[in-house]
């Protein structure tokens, strides 16, 4: 009768294994479809969702939260949606509610959150390739002061919002009434 052979080795291996495909998966962010939440180490980004538009332009929403003992500074954003998007804050200026490019990108505090939504500060997508329709996925990633970066997916909903002007860095008025944030 042969000798038994040892199980030892093989859980080493199989752990070893595990631990191997799940390390990629905590390093860059990734949305978790149980709780609509996307996080990448001590950031996270929950109720992601984008705008439905047929262009030129859109805003991108979500509450980004920071767990750690620094803050963070979103320096910029890109998305699958477009190859032009932009850090946006909605001020008055002269009376009217408008669109302009946030200084100094969104900064999100040790151990508290930052809201984008509709009417405040959001991510600008412009130049959109296509239609966002409702239910479509678009991907986005936010660029930290840090060199860091979390991409997570946001749905296209219906949205009766975004009735602010948009105030170019080239100081033309453009307005953007149903077609963006």
């Amino acid at each position: 009768m042969p000798a038994p052979r040892s199980t030892l080795p093989n859980r080493l291996l199989l752990l070893s294994a595990a631990a191997l495909v799940a390390a990629p998966l905590t390093a860059c962010g990734s949305a978790d479809s149980d709780d609509d939440t996307a996080s990448s180490g001590e950031v996270s980004v929950s109720d992601p969702w984008v705008k439905a538009s047929d262009g030129p332009m859109t805003g991108a929403f979500g509450v980004i939260s920071n767990s750690g003992d620094t803050d963070l500074v979103v320096v910029s954003a890109n998305t699958s949606a477009s190859e032009m998007t932009e850090l946006h804050e909605v001020v008055m200026i002269d009376g009217e509610m408008k669109m302009q490019q946030k200084d100094g990108g969104f900064v999100v505090p040790s151990g508290g959150e930052h809201v984008l939504e509709p009417g405040n500060d959001h991510v600008m997508v412009m130049n959109m390739a296509e239609p966002i329709e409702p239910g479509d996925d678009v991907d986005i990633t936010l660029t930290f002061d840090d060199g860091t970066e979390l991409t997570y997916t946001a749905q296209a909903r219906e949205a009766e919002v975004g009735d602010e002007e948009y105030v170019p860095s080239d100081g033309e008025m453009a307005d953007m009434e149903d077609s963006e944030s």
